[in-house]
């Protein structure tokens, strides 16, 4: 499967920049807010990963 970089780099940093706004923003029900930051947290360490395995994926194959 390949991976594209750039939408890998975008996909990340979105979630991570919405991490942070949804982490530093006042919620009247804390779980809500806690599970919202746990799948954005998740995106982006997937998406990490995703890079960095295209990246490898890519040097292999040279």
């Amino acid at each position: 499967m390949k991976i594209n970089k750039d939408l890998a780099d975008a996909v990340m940093m979105v979630s991570f920049i919405v991490l942070v706004l949804v982490g530093t923003t006042t919620f009247e029900n804390e779980t809500k807010k806690y599970i919202i930051m746990g799948i954005l947290a998740l995106i982006t360490v997937g998406m990490a990963a995703a890079r960095f395995l295209g990246a490898r994926h890519k040097e292999e194959a040279n």
